[in-house]
């Protein structure tokens, strides 16, 4: 049965908002609805879209921007009693921040860069990235998103597909949904890519979002992949990577599941 998003709201100016409650982990239970949000920054966030997040009674919004995310995007406009997790994480692909690249090279440049492949290879590389090299943020997460005081919550970056998309299928395979349902809860991404575009490119020119640039706001299969492959090769499996990488306890994995599961 296809997974069926609950209650899908539209904002002004939040890209990418969904609710991660629906899906159905192997032991029969489901995810609950209106606990666990993902969605791309509030930094352009109108009044009415605060009305929004007012009413899911938000706690905790889990923020995975730099501070140059945060300087183009603008800080969160937070609805009344949500309180922001900063957990800043630099894009793994590249030494150098990707919107200043864009923004300061030349069409020539751009070409050197992203042409063929280029572009996809570099997200390729920030997916496996993200598993190899940002342990301490999805760590801490996790352990927030074991504590029950934490819901509902929500959880970001600037667009809400690449970092938040990680974040969402560790969240989803922690709770025992299957792989193959993860992936079809990431490319969910692509609903929003006109959206990311104009709502999250900051000091990069629409202009410049052309087929080149495609591949960077786009999540393709392929990517979460890549996370998924750096995943064996470097722990072997998911449930080692939550124990070893991620120092994720089973007494905490059950607790997420008891915040975040309910019976069909």
């Amino acid at each position: 049965m296809p997974y069926r998003e609950p209650h899908p709201l539209r904002f002004d100016a939040v890209a990418n908002f969904r609710d991660l409650g629906g899906h159905r982990a192997r032991d029969g239970r489901r995810v609950r609805p209106g606990r666990l949000f993902r969605s791309g920054h509030l930094g352009h966030a109108t009044e009415r879209d605060r009305g929004l997040l007012a009413e899911l009674g938000l706690r905790r919004v889990f923020d995975f921007r730099t501070p140059r995310d945060i300087e183009v995007d603008g800080e969160d406009r937070l609805p009344p009693g949500a309180a922001s997790v900063c957990l800043p994480m630099h894009d793994p692909s590249t030494a150098k921040d990707l919107r200043g690249v864009i923004e300061s090279s030349t069409p020539e440049e751009l070409q050197e860069i992203f042409g063929g492949d280029g572009a996809a290879e570099l997200m390729r590389r920030g997916a496996a990235g993200l598993v190899k090299t940002r342990c301490t943020q999805y760590a801490e997460f996790l352990a927030r998103l074991a504590e029950s005081e934490s819901y509902p919550a929500l959880f970001h970056c600037s667009a809400g597909k690449d970092r938040a998309g990680w974040a969402g299928s560790v969240v989803l395979l922690a709770l025992g949904v299957a792989e193959e349902e993860v992936i079809e809860q990431y490319l969910l991404s692509n609903r929003a890519t006109d959206e990311i575009a104009a709502r999250t490119g900051g000091g990069v020119s629409l202009e410049n979002w052309h087929r080149l640039l495609l591949p960077l706001l786009e999540v393709r299969r392929e990517y979460v992949e890549a996370s998924f492959e750096a995943v064996r090769v470097e722990y072997g499996d998911f449930d080692t990577y939550l124990r070893r990488g991620l120092e994720f306890s089973d007494a905490q994995r059950e607790q997420l599941q008891a915040n975040l599961l309910e019976p069909i």
